[in-house]
């Protein structure tokens, strides 16, 4: 039996590498031709106690080489000095709007967004986070060559910023492996979530099809849970080129990225039932890679040698190669020094959430 399952594992995890080969492939066709006529754009952003990211990072935003839009910030309940950075920047730019929210029925962000949403003039939204910063000044012109009459939804892609230590490396990695998981889930036609650092959708989409009560019956949730409403294989396109990306700032300490990705997993148990039954085939599968071949060295050594470099020599080359082109190459010598701490990192989170089952504000 342990041989079988074994050999079911390794197919597994050969066939999803196998299947990012053509997430791989689409990045020599990411190339966009920006439109002549470009849509205008709702940028909407909740900002909590986020006065500093603001004075350092909203310019970026501002600023953007863009002709029409404009950007929505929601105040919430902050206690900071938010209200009188946004007061500055508002008295200097004229596309900037502001909600401020004191009383709030709901934790999380997602009262705030939906404000936001209602009060959007343009029918495109596009969302991020008052801790993140465009890396490019065309970052709305990349998003905007999606557009077209068959998409409503687009995902991009916001890596977080190199800093010094393992931790760092980590959140990098499991960054850069929730992208490369849900981009090839959606090239392959079964788009299942974004992150709402970098994402747009249209409003007349998520006033239609997002269920509401659904929608508010967890705080966090208020990217991935939308587009799991929203997506088809149709409708839902990828941006993941360089100048459209968003770059985001990790958490600094362990335990504040385990309680941020902790508060992640809840809405995932909403998703739609055949997202999770596929999503939690790969995560097992990744769970009990290395405890299985640990175990089936004492039946059959030669086997768990085998099993354990097929899996390595087709995920290490591909996973080097997406490295190359989502921002994370200094990461590529330690590929499998983080596939072992992923495999950690799965049964820690998930041990974890069943403990707490809670969520928080972001």
């Amino acid at each position: 039996m342990i041989t079988l399952f074994s050999i079911f594992i390794l197919s597994v995890q050969i066939l999803f590498w196998l299947l990012t080969y053509q997430l791989k492939k689409d990045f020599s066709q990411l190339k966009s031709i920006i439109p002549k006529k470009l849509v205008p754009f709702s940028v909407i952003i909740s900002a909590r106690n986020e006065a500093r990211n603001l004075i350092e990072y909203l310019p970026s935003i501002l600023e953007q080489d863009y002709p029409t839009y404009e950007i929505i910030i929601i105040d919430d309940n902050s206690t900071d000095d938010t209200c009188e950075i946004l007061n500055h920047f508002k008295s200097q730019y004229a596309h900037l709007h502001i909600i401020k929210i004191e009383h709030k029925k709901s934790d999380g962000k997602k009262e705030g967004l939906q404000q936001g949403i209602m009060n959007a003039k343009y029918e495109w939204l596009v969302f991020t986070d008052a801790d993140c910063y465009p890396k490019s000044d065309q970052w709305l012109r990349k998003m905007a060559s999606k557009c077209d009459e068959k998409t409503e939804i687009i995902l991009g892609y916001s890596p977080y910023r190199k800093e010094n230590g393992l931790l760092n490396d980590f959140i990098r990695y499991e960054t850069f492996m929730t992208a490369v998981i849900y981009g090839t889930f959606t090239q392959i036609g079964m788009p299942y979530m974004g992150v709402g650092r970098n994402m747009a959708y249209k409003k007349s989409k998520f006033l239609t099809t997002v269920n509401k009560e659904k929608f508010e019956k967890t705080a966090s949730g208020d990217d991935d849970l939308a587009v799991n409403a929203m997506a088809t294989s149709h409708n839902t396109v990828l941006q993941f080129e360089e100048k459209a990306r968003v770059i985001s700032l990790s958490k600094t300490t362990f335990s504040d990225f385990i309680k941020q990705k902790t508060r992640h997993l809840s809405p995932s148990t909403q998703y739609k039932a055949k997202h999770q039954w596929l999503l939690g085939l790969l995560a097992m599968s990744q769970a009990t890679f290395y405890p299985v071949i640990i175990f089936l060295c004492f039946l059959n050594f030669n086997l768990a040698v085998f099993i354990f470099f097929v899996r390595m020599m087709t995920m290490v080359p591909l996973q080097i190669s997406l490295m190359n082109k989502m921002e994370a190459k200094d990461l590529r010598n330690k590929v499998i020094l983080l596939d072992l701490l992923f495999f950690l990192y799965y049964w820690y989170i998930s041990f974890k959430w069943l403990k707490t089952k809670n969520s928080a504000w972001n």
